[in-house]
């Protein structure tokens, strides 16, 4: 049997890690940009958020156009623009322009989580998908890990024109690669009858209804409760990514290359949180338990460690402060993969992209709000203690929700599925 699901969802894997390298490029530049343009907290946290203006708004436009042309050429196109949208950041002149090309930024990077979702729908067995799901994910610390050190360097050698420049131009080269390998599995050449065989026969997603209106959707229990915690997820995902640099100078007094290493620590946890999130999860559904149960108490848990973060308040040394975020980060990336396998598994079978563009609109909606908030609380404050409590309570709701809300008798199953008389 070949094994082409792998590298499929292997290139989905290199698209989150230079997606989120192209995310918090601007995290780790935004000190010295701030001196350059004299931009205060408040404003730099206006700045930090407009990529998730674009990207929140077109999260169900991208994911209908996903569902009717297909992740190739959507996926693919989207990935030139971010890529292009990066390399022009390099000549913003202000806040002004550094917040357009942002904007633009996030358009292009708006189709990831819906095209992940749809891509891991066709090429992820039931067992596989936690971990199919864990990988795609992984890119989220991964990419910040390798990406942090990496733009420390850029910065503290080249200026911060060149980080921008040299991040983009990554993304252009794998959306020519992307375009040119992806293919569904019926149609893929690389894959054979066997690998298309396998998929089709461990696959429990042939019970879920095909289509579903929008009012079935959103009201639908398990895609509430998951959209919801989401909002929590993301919240604190993006308080860190986006002020984390900051907060490491500001409680530590650290270089611009020192907080790149000691920054990039965090994200080296999250990568361990993000597969064991997945493998464990899938442990549990090859053990018999149902996969929306198996699923929450992962989500759960990962929640709970993420209020570590508040502990790093209250520490001397950056050694402290930064293992005290390491544990937040390992907990939020446990959630984040195990919540994009358990979207694809409530989606139906033809609107995968749909459903987890609702929930990541929802989710990204907290999203867009974190860096403003933050950077408010931080001028009218002068103090991380109020950000940090309000990340710390929105953590614990979120950890409410998934446990609450998510059931595997909501699960969005064809008529006959459900009463159990299906052949």
């Amino acid at each position: 049997m070949t094994n082409v699901r792998w590298r499929i969802i292997s290139m989905l894997l290199i698209a989150a890690t230079i997606n989120y390298i192209d995310r918090v490029n601007l995290s780790y530049a935004a000190p010295m940009l701030m001196k350059e343009f004299g931009i205060g907290p408040a404003q730099m946290g206006i700045v930090l958020s407009a990529f998730l203006w674009t990207y929140f708004v077109l999260q169900v436009p991208m994911g209908l156009a996903l569902d009717k042309f297909g992740v190739r050429f959507v996926y693919g196109g989207a990935a030139l623009l971010w890529g292009f949208a990066t390399i022009f950041t390099a000549t913003a002149g202000g806040i002004v322009s550094l917040t357009a090309w942002r904007t633009l930024l996030g358009a292009g990077e708006a189709p990831l989580a819906p095209a992940g979702t749809k891509v891991i729908g066709y090429w992820a067995a039931d067992h596989e998908r936690g971990f199919a799901s864990a990988m795609t994910v992984a890119g989220v610390p991964l990419g910040v890990f390798i990406g942090s050190p990496f733009i420390g360097w850029l910065l503290a050698d080249f200026g911060w024109q060149a980080v921008f420049v040299g991040t983009g131009v990554i993304a252009l080269l794998w959306a020519i690669g992307w375009i040119a390998y992806y293919r569904q599995p019926e149609q893929h050449r690389g894959a054979n009858e066997a690998e298309r065989a396998y998929l089709r026969n461990n696959s429990k997603r042939e019970t879920m209804v095909t289509r579903a209106g929008w009012r079935e959707l959103l009201t639908n229990r398990n895609i509430l409760g998951l959209s919801i915690g989401h909002a929590a997820l993301l919240f604190n995902l993006y308080f860190l990514l986006t002020w984390l640099p900051t907060y490491l100078i500001e409680q530590h007094h650290l270089t611009t290359l020192h907080t790149g290493i000691f920054g990039s620590i965090p994200w080296f946890f999250g990568l361990i949180g993000a597969l064991l999130g997945g493998r464990l999860s899938d442990g549990l559904v090859r053990r018999g338990w149902p996969m929306m149960r198996a699923r929450k108490a992962f989500l759960g848990l990962g929640m709970i460690l993420s209020m570590a973060s508040f502990l790093s308040l209250f520490t001397v040394t950056v050694t402290a402060t930064v293992a005290c975020l390491s544990v937040a980060v390992f907990g939020i990336l446990i959630t984040n993969s195990v919540v994009w396998a358990a979207n694809a598994e409530i989606a139906p079978k033809q609107q995968g992209a749909q459903v987890s563009a609702i929930q990541n609109c929802v989710g990204n909606a907290a999203g867009l709000i974190a860096p403003i908030m933050v950077g408010v609380l931080l001028q009218w404050t002068g103090s991380w203690m109020a950000p940090m409590v309000a990340a710390a309570v929105i953590a614990l709701a979120g950890a409410v929700v998934y446990t609450v809300m998510l059931s595997d008798d909501a699960m969005l199953k064809q008529p006959d599925a459900v009463v159990g008389v299906a052949e």
